[in-house]
C-alpha cells in the first residue's frame, strides 16, 4: 500500500480534532488503496461521517446543546477516533492519535516510502 502520513498543523482546519492524516494519491493505485484502508477503518473503529459532514453535525450538535435542545451524546456517526475525505485533489483518512496511527501502519506497511 502506498500513502503519505502528514502530521496536522495550522494549515489543516481539522487539526483541532485529529493529529494525523493518511493521504492517498488520486492516480494509479491510490483510490484502491484508499478504499481498502477505509473499509478496514470502518471494520476496526466503526463507521464515521465524511469530515465535512462530521464537522457540520458536531458543530450543530454543540450549538443545540448550548440551548439545551439536545442530549449530551454526539450521534454515533461522529466517530472521534477517525474520519475521512474524498477530496478533488487527494483522498485522506484523518486519525486521532499515535495509537491509531501505529495500528494503521502495522496493518498497512507503506510501500511508497
Amino acid at each position: 500500500m502506498q500513502y503519505r502520513i502528514k502530521k496536522l498543523d495550522g494549515r489543516y482546519s481539522h487539526k483541532k480534532y485529529f493529529k494525523y492524516c493518511v493521504e492517498f494519491d488520486r492516480s494509479q493505485w491510490g483510490p484502491l488503496h484508499f478504499n481498502v484502508a477505509l473499509k478496514w477503518m470502518i471494520e476496526t473503529y466503526g463507521f464515521t461521517a465524511e469530515i465535512r459532514e462530521w464537522q457540520h453535525i458536531r458543530n450543530h450538535h454543540h450549538q443545540r446543546r448550548a440551548y439545551n435542545l439536545t442530549g449530551d451524546q454526539l450521534p454515533d456517526i461522529v466517530n472521534n477516533t477517525w474520519s475521512w475525505t474524498n477530496d478533488v485533489v487527494c483522498l485522506r483518512i484523518y486519525i486521532k492519535s499515535d495509537k491509531e496511527l501505529s495500528f494503521f501502519k502495522l496493518k498497512w506497511p507503506n510501500e511508497g516510502k
